[in-house]
């Protein structure tokens, strides 16, 4: 079966599909009394008084210092939509400029959709969470440590131990070719497992392609054609779809990479290689929709929700800040229940804040744009938090010498070499460039021009013996594997 039918949104002819369609019918009907007509009718009202500006120089002044050729903005608070705002181009060779409307590539935010899909199947009784994947995916060749014993709930929060396919260097080679869900699969299913499921944390995009092949062997629809019809339509995302590079999209923007301090056309992925991992495309009033939506039970019950966006545990009680398909962590104390969003030439951050009744939400067309920390600034200012401070102490050579060397996140690996009087992260995957580290003191760096993401060195004695990496809010240990 080709991508392209993969992601169609065709609509099931099969009876008792036609019966849920007319359940989950009822279902959104009611939802909609609960959250109330005017969410649904996108009512928007002025921003918090003379935030409009502030918002516009945060903004303005990261768009300087990416370079980011466009990027959209929006804020919603008590089912309203307080700002909506495009800057910059969604399409620089033909001098279309970005609006509020525009749609972009959203990468990894698409996995919430695909946790809220399966979680949806749940609900009916169709998948078992406790199940081993291998029952739903006889198909798919397991050849390495029994990966077919692994959990829906362990792929769901990253903690079954399947290799990340994105960071294996050989299928870098092949991003741009067409794959099918079951040959992308292939790709890491004979791998050995990083580490027995359930005992660690191990951020990986294969688990969420054998996600899709769940939603689509039990939905009996291609992935893009199942969300479709079960929550797209229901909940009136209209701007949001399974990215198809040969469909016609309105107002879709275009991607771009910064080589040499320039804008060039980023590299071409075919969306087949981010399937349910990171296929999506929307725009930031979709996205905004769907936060409330979901959260307010207009999907799956309030209570499957909120287990969706509570972190999870090991076998050990150890928790993660992580739940099925959303990260959860905090922004000085503020609960923030979010995702960001990577792909060739895009970037984004999708960030709730339940306590305060407020979800932001960060799309750019720059690979590797701050979207996390623009999205960060514009919370500290509406939180009234105050903004974080950057500081670059230069440390003497035998004093970043201590830090330096190979450090083990699990998911990634992390040389830190000394350059001059910073340190600098050396990060062997492929697509996840290199940065310095800016000294802030009390041993905690900062990432050059992240000032969400802290660096903390843990010691015994006068030895380093690893890392704490906080990442807007979600925490990860790692350790320290060689010397310098």
């Amino acid at each position: 079966m080709s991508a392209a039918v993969r992601g169609s949104n065709s609509v099931s002819t099969d009876p008792y599909v036609r019966i849920r369609r007319k359940r989950w019918a009822l279902r959104i009907a009611l939802a909609a009394l609960v959250v109330g007509a005017g969410w649904l009718a996108w009512k928007r009202s002025r921003p918090p008084e003379g935030m409009g500006p502030s918002i516009d120089a945060i903004v303005e002044r990261a768009m300087e210092e990416g370079p980011i050729a466009g990027l959209s903005v929006g804020v919603a608070r008590g089912g309203r939509i307080v700002y909506s705002k495009g800057y910059g181009f969604a399409d620089l060779e033909n001098g279309i400029q970005a609006g509020p409307g525009t749609v972009y590539n959203v990468g990894s935010i698409t996995k919430q959709f695909t946790a809220a899909a399966v979680l949806q199947l749940a609900e009916e009784g169709r998948v078992n969470l406790d199940a081993p994947i291998g029952e739903y995916l006889p198909e798919v060749p397991f050849r390495g440590d029994e990966g077919e014993r692994v959990t829906v709930r362990e792929l769901l929060d990253h903690t079954a131990g399947i290799r990340n396919f994105t960071t294996m260097k050989s299928w870098w080679k092949a991003i741009g070719m067409e794959m099918t869900p079951e040959e992308l699969a292939d790709v890491f299913a004979d791998q050995p497992l990083d580490f027995p499921p359930g005992t660690d944390f191990s951020y990986s995009n294969s688990g969420y392609v054998l996600l899709g092949l769940l939603i689509e062997t039990v939905g009996g629809q291609p992935y893009g054609g199942y969300l479709n019809q079960h929550v797209f339509v229901p909940l009136k995302l209209s701007r949001t779809s399974y990215c198809d590079s040969r469909k016609l999209v309105k107002n879709r923007a275009r991607g771009y990479q910064v080589v040499d301090g320039k804008f060039v056309n980023a590299s071409y992925v075919d969306v087949s290689q981010a399937y349910a991992a990171g296929g999506l495309c929307s725009n930031a009033a979709d996205l905004l929709r769907w936060t409330r939506l979901l959260s307010e039970g207009a999907l799956i019950r309030r209570k499957t929700y909120e287990r969706m966006a509570r972190p999870d545990t090991l076998l050990d009680g150890r928790r993660i800040e992580y739940g099925y398909g959303l990260a959860v962590g905090y922004l000085d104390g503020h609960r923030r229940i979010s995702h960001v969003g990577g792909m060739r030439g895009f970037a984004g951050y999708l960030a709730d804040y339940p306590d305060d009744d407020l979800t932001i939400v960060v799309l750019t067309n720059t690979e590797g744009a701050a979207a996390a920390d623009v999205e960060s600034r514009i919370a500290r200012l509406l939180l009234g938090l105050g903004q974080r401070t950057t500081r670059d102490v230069r440390l003497p050579p035998d004093e970043l010498a201590r830090y330096a060397g190979t450090y083990d996140l699990h998911f990634t690996t992390v040389r830190l070499v000394a350059r001059g009087s910073r340190l600098h992260a050396l990060i062997p995957d492929p697509g996840i460039d290199d940065t310095d580290l800016l000294y802030q003191g009390d041993g905690t760096f900062q990432a050059e021009g992240d000032p969400e993401t802290l660096v903390r060195f843990r010691m015994e004695g006068d030895s380093v013996v690893g890392v704490t990496l906080d990442h807007q809010g979600i925490r990860l240990e790692g350790t320290r594997s060689s010397g310098r």
